[in-house]
């Protein structure tokens, strides 16, 4: 549960529409339900200012930071635990490295989730008068509610992130192939919308998850404030390998 919902933080929003987009400056309050629940299981902050994204996760308190690959560079996320002043830092190229061999080992699994994970197939139909969106298969099924995106500059930084946010996940938590959630993102770019809400149904499971975010157009003072928080915290919490943060992750779990 706690990894679809990681997965799932950006994917499903609520668009709250208004003013004209500024693609290198706004937000997304993101909430995940369970099924008929009215309380959150899960809420985040994301916050997309100059190229970088900062993702602040409610529980467990932690903060990701991402700038994309560029030309000349590869990507990187930073991982900052807020609780124990850690991080740990990823490149792109690792994660996509390391997301290769997860796919191939995948493919060779009796398990048939995960052998439709390493090689996902849907039946796509987009409607454009309701905006509805609906990826089905066998293995598990996405609707979604869509808004045209007015902006290609804001899609293309949320895509962008969007599917390395997925890959992260896949890396660090999942640890199943993220091309179920890759299809969706690449729908949403090709009919050029923005989702404002997507339930995930999979087969076996009777409870389904859905998630809702607000998008504004603009950062507050104190989502700055924020931005200056995480950015202090990079330079001061004490670094860690992956296989350290790993293994803490897996202990604080345990003990909830």
């Amino acid at each position: 549960m706690k990894a679809f919902i990681r997965t799932s933080l950006l994917a499903l929003l609520v668009f709250s529409g208004g003013t004209q987009v500024c693609a290198k400056s706004f937000r997304i309050e993101t909430k995940v339900y369970r099924g008929n629940d009215k309380a959150p299981v899960s809420e985040t902050i994301t916050l997309f200012q100059n190229g970088v994204v900062y993702d602040f996760l409610t529980e467990p308190a932690q903060i990701a930071v991402f700038r994309k690959p560029m030309a000349d560079q590869t990507g990187r996320f930073v991982l900052l635990d807020t609780k124990l002043q850690r991080r740990v830092e990823l490149t792109t190229d690792q994660i996509g490295q390391a997301l290769l061999k997860l796919q191939k080992w995948a493919a060779r699994q009796q398990d048939p989730m995960l052998r439709f994970t390493a090689d996902p197939h849907f039946e796509g139909t987009f409607t454009p008068e309701t905006g509805e969106l609906v990826l089905e298969s066998y293995m598990q099924t996405y609707r979604l509610k869509t808004t045209p995106a007015k902006d290609s500059e804001a899609l293309a930084e949320y895509r962008g992130f969007l599917d390395w946010y997925t890959r992260l996940n896949a890396f660090m938590i999942n640890h199943t192939p993220p091309h179920p959630r890759l299809h969706v993102n690449a729908a949403l770019s090709k009919y050029k919308v923005f989702p404002l809400v997507v339930e995930l149904n999979r087969a076996g499971i009777d409870t389904n998850l859905k998630a809702k975010h607000d998008f504004t157009w603009r950062l507050s003072q104190q989502d700055r404030a924020r931005i200056n928080e995480a950015q202090e915290a990079m330079s001061s919490y004490r670094t860690v390998s992956n296989q350290e943060w790993l293994q803490q992750e897996d202990t604080a779990g345990k003990t909830e």
